[in-house]
């Protein structure tokens, strides 16, 4: 019985196929480029890197809502803090915490409201931040040491749990 292992043609004749963009041909059989396999696998690394950010930003535009809108709460924060700093003066309550200002809730209550909306939105902005970016980290250090599995494992748990911090915040 004659195998006859699959060649491919390239143009300096045949040759068993290309096992992988990280090899290079010697002239006789395939070697494995060093150098090109760290280039792939920080390039991997990069691409994991998006995937964390990218859903981070969904996160983020889930807590905050478009751009606009996070500077009006931004800013109805800072009045209703400076409002709080001066003792809510009755005489000069802020445009932003006069607005939230309704039926049953006093301009005090108001401002007491936006402050205590605005840090759980810095609480959950700033795990959000720090779970992207201890992933970020851990993917690049592994990737660079040459432990891709281990690389894509972090990947992986940050996007869940950013996935998970999405889902309770929605509940």
């Amino acid at each position: 019985m004659i195998i006859i292992q699959e060649l491919h043609q390239f143009e300096e004749g045949l040759r068993p196929a290309l096992p992988s963009s990280a090899h290079d041909w010697d002239g006789e059989k395939w070697q494995l480029n060093a150098s090109r396999v760290a280039e792939l696998e920080l390039q991997e690394a990069e691409q994991l890197c998006s995937k964390v950010d990218a859903a981070a930003d969904s996160t983020r535009i889930a807590l905050a809502g478009d751009p606009l809108k996070a500077m009006e709460y931004a800013q109805a924060a800072a009045d209703a803090q400076a409002y709080q700093d001066a003792g809510y003066p009755k005489k000069e309550v802020p445009l932003s915490v006069a607005a939230w200002v309704a039926k049953g809730r006093s301009a005090k209550q108001a401002a007491e409201q936006i402050l205590s909306k605005a840090d759980q939105l810095t609480d959950h902005l700033l795990a959000l931040r720090t779970l992207r970016l201890k992933a970020k980290a851990q993917i690049r250090a592994q990737a660079a040491k040459g432990n891709m599995d281990l690389a894509r494992s972090a990947g992986d748990e940050a996007l869940v749990a950013i996935r998970e911090l999405a889902s309770g915040l929605s509940n």
